[in-house]
């Protein structure tokens, strides 16, 4: 979930360079944010006694009512990716490879090793593994393992990300930047043929085979997801020409079959209906709302400055929410419903703390981390720097 950012904003070394916030897109990835904590803290913290969040929970606190929209909330990270895809680009076209990459890592490490640690810590608390089981999961997160486990699942989407910033940032270095627009679109072309086959009954299984974690760390799973944002941050940059047009169909179509196949599957595993209209409805609303913030960006930025702010906070506290909402969340829940207070307060009180918590972070705990790693990173550029003429002069 997810974020996906999830690292999925421009980092503080290129924010100088954009001409205004992205109003309506810090908005967006909150509700994705918030949607991705309501499936785990409304649906899997009752419904699925493995989960991380149902063991930090406890005693399963059912909302039955809330199940229409909480079982569907997964459909969060596929919007993570849309936006990351849109936002990446925007930032990209604005840097060096250098730069982009200083930026990914500013962006993306600070906040897991700080929420890993806080999860850590948690986990020895609460979880019946291991210590040394505990220590693994931990490091694995520390370091961007792409392959499970983690010390929380949501972990999973990053190394899906990084994979994403890497094309980017091998376009960056080759000098071929004006090529990632047809770049990425054969990857979301290949992602939607892979899923319109699998739609078709001439190759059975092959969904579940593009759903693994190989094929999500070659984008083969998600690429059309991705594809959709870079497609539209084209579109807003050079028009909406025929040749985007006929993308964004083949990619949306690719979309809407990957969310249908992730509907039946969590469906199938919560024992509840499988049909996609729910998550389909909830992923066009976004794409709508996606649109319409960017054609109006310009005049909200213009109207409504002060409150551009406050949803700007809103946007950067998403990344560390995403890591830390099923670990706060479910603890608070658990405390809140030890101490008598009803379901709903007790899921409204999770959901708030998880807020505020992400919010600090972003605030106070992100900035100097980030900080410091930007000074080392600087350090460690100086003296390659100071190396290169001094191995030149050694082999004249």
């Amino acid at each position: 979930m997810a974020s996906v950012s999830t690292g999925i904003e421009p980092s503080a070394a290129l924010r100088s360079h954009a001409p205004r916030p992205l109003i309506g897109l810090d908005l967006l990835r909150f509700g994705a944010a918030c949607l991705v904590m309501l499936y785990h803290l409304a649906c899997t913290a009752w419904m699925v006694p493995s989960s991380e969040a149902a063991t930090l929970l406890g005693s399963p606190i059912p909302f039955p009512a809330l199940l229409p929209v909480s079982s569907e909330g997964w459909v969060g990270v596929q919007m993570f990716f849309v936006i990351s895809g849109y936002v990446i680009a925007y930032s990209a076209s604005q840097a060096s490879a250098s730069r982009f990459l200083a930026g990914r890592i500013l962006r993306l490490m600070p906040g897991v090793w700080f929420c890993a640690t806080v999860s850590f810590g948690l986990a020895l608390l609460f979880f019946p593994e291991t210590v040394w089981v505990l220590f693994e999961r931990y490091v694995r997160t520390l370091i961007l393992f792409p392959a499970p486990r983690w010390i929380d699942g949501v972990y999973w989407t990053l190394g899906i990300e990084i994979v994403f910033y890497g094309l980017v940032y091998l376009l960056l270095c080759l000098n071929r930047f004006e090529r990632l627009e047809p770049v990425i679109l054969a990857v979301g072309v290949v992602s939607a043929t892979a899923w319109l086959l699998a739609a078709a009954p001439v190759w059975p299984d092959l969904d579940r085979i593009i759903s693994t974690r190989i094929a999500k760390l070659l984008l083969l799973t998600h690429g059309c997801h991705f594809a959709l944002g870079v497609l539209l941050w084209g579109a807003v940059r050079q028009g909406l020409t025929g040749y985007r047009l006929t993308g964004l169909a083949v990619c949306l179509t690719g979309a809407f079959l990957q969310i249908r196949y992730d509907a039946g599957f969590v469906g199938a595993s919560l024992d509840l209906d499988r049909s996609p209209a729910m998550p389909w409805l909830l992923y066009a609303v976004f794409l709508l709302l996606f649109c319409l913030s960017i054609r109006v960006n310009a005049a909200l930025s213009e109207a409504l400055p002060g409150l551009g702010r406050r949803f700007r906070d809103l946007g950067l506290a998403t990344y560390p929410l995403y890591l830390l909402h099923t670990f706060v969340g479910a603890l608070t829940m658990r405390f809140l419903a030890a101490n008598g207070l009803p379901p709903a307060a007790s899921l409204a009180g999770g959901i708030l703390v998880a807020v505020a918590a992400s919010v600090l972070v972003s605030r106070r705990i992100e900035p100097p981390l980030r900080a410091g790693l930007a000074r080392a990173i600087s350090a460690v550029s100086a003296r390659r720097r100071n190396r290169e003429p001094m191995s030149g002069a050694l082999t004249r």
